[in-house]
């Protein structure tokens, strides 16, 4: 089951840092910033399912931040809790009357967070199964966001409900989803689904093959998810076919594993473990779109891997930062599932093993590297010098800069 995803905004490091901890244990997926300008961009890039708000921040206050969430379509319907520090009765009117769903005051118990997060999580919920009021006075609400699972699984998911494209679709549907999810800005042209699909076709009866399928694929989606209208998400435009207000999740671990990349780079640790920890959250398995014979998913299932195995070493020299040699040399055995002959991945696990004393776990590394090189069809004596090279590795002290 995917977790629920909580954004904390709160400019106080400690109770963030707080937040990050209990919810997390909680079984949250949680993201946090410190600023408003800052929040308003997350919530467009990584949808959260309730937001956590503190109501003084530095620059744009979360009363602002309240109100323009409430006055956007989309924005205005995830829940917000409010958390100020201060207990008068107006200030706390004021952030209801802006459209907060709910309070906490501080100093504040992180139980009583964490049980006002699942009350309006179920109240939200709720809400998401109601369909709109006949209104005609009524602004245009925004499409639900659809959610696409390509990592470990393949699932479209709008407000709960799931439709596997892995067994519900046809082969073709299959690779039709596949071209475009492999697409990193989710559209494809029609050319490239022909060379793909009909490479022997003529350019009429690829083109009607194409709007037929297209067809069976939205009428698959609009009967399973009824009502619901899928040319909202599966959208032609000037010869290329979109996917929209839609979120991808393998594309969304490849961006927040550049933003941590990106925060190591800047010597922000501790917010790049929590970024880092959003990304590992979304990773369910491999991209499993290229098993429905599409030759770009291969090369982009190769793609994502390789993102996978170098956050992964990433993440693991954090953790060890940190002195949580255990939870790194876990990351680290998981990565190696996909790729059992990884160098860096191996050496880096050794340097942990040595770093907790574990020469039992580091033999045992060295025994499963040794039998991975050996189906590769690595010699006897090669293996033996690579061997003997990963053992003159050091557990180190500062686990940064990585080499």
């Amino acid at each position: 089951m995917d977790k629920s995803h909580v954004l904390i905004i709160e400019d106080d490091a400690r109770v963030c840092e707080l937040l990050f901890s209990f919810l997390t244990k909680s079984g949250y997926r949680v993201s946090t910033t410190q600023s408003g300008e800052v929040a308003l961009t997350q919530i467009e890039e990584d949808p959260p399912d309730i937001v956590v708000l503190d109501l003084n921040l530095p620059g744009m206050s979360g009363l602002d931040v309240c109100r323009f969430m409430r006055q956007d379509p989309w924005m205005s319907k995830i829940p917000v809790l409010m958390l100020t520090g201060k207990s008068e009765e107006d200030d706390i009117v004021a952030g209801l009357e802006v459209g907060a769903d709910d309070y906490v005051t501080k100093p504040f118990s992180p139980k009583l967070v964490d049980a006002r997060v699942k009350a309006l999580l179920r109240r939200g919920s709720h809400l998401r199964g109601q369909g709109p009021a006949d209104d005609p006075d009524k602004p245009t609400v925004a499409p639900a966001l659809l959610l696409v699972k390509t990592l470990g699984k393949c699932e479209l998911d709008i407000g709960g409900r799931r439709l596997s494209w892995a067994e519900e679709f046809s082969p073709a549907q299959r690779q039709l989803m596949s071209l475009l999810v492999c697409s990193t800005d989710s559209k494809v042209s029609q050319g490239e689904v022909q060379a793909a699909l009909w490479p022997d076709s003529s350019t009429k009866k690829a083109r009607s093959s194409f709007d037929s399928l297209l067809s069976r694929v939205r009428g698959t989606m609009d009967e399973w998810f009824a009502p619901f209208d899928s040319k909202q998400y599966l959208v032609v435009k000037r010869g290329y076919l979109c996917l929209e207000n839609s979120r991808v999740d393998a594309h969304e671990f490849r961006r927040l594993v550049r933003k941590a990349h990106q925060q190591v780079g800047n010597l922000e640790y501790w917010p790049a473990e929590i970024t880092f920890s959003s990304a590992f959250s979304l990773w369910q398995g491999t991209f499993v779109p290229a098993d429905f014979g599409v030759d770009a998913a291969v090369v982009y299932q190769n793609e994502i891997e390789q993102i996978y195995l170098d956050a992964s070493q990433t993440f693991a020299r954090l953790l060890a930062e940190n002195n949580r040699h255990e939870q790194a040399l876990k990351l680290l055995r998981e990565s190696l599932r996909y790729d059992p002959t990884n160098d860096g991945v191996v050496r880096l696990s050794y340097q942990l093993c040595l770093a907790q004393n574990s020469l039992g776990q580091a033999s045992q590394l060295l025994k499963q590297y040794s039998e991975a090189l050996s189906k590769e069809n690595f010699s006897t004596h090669e293996i033996q010098d690579i061997l003997q090279d990963v053992k003159k590795e050091k557990p180190q002290e500062d686990w940064f800069p990585v080499d």
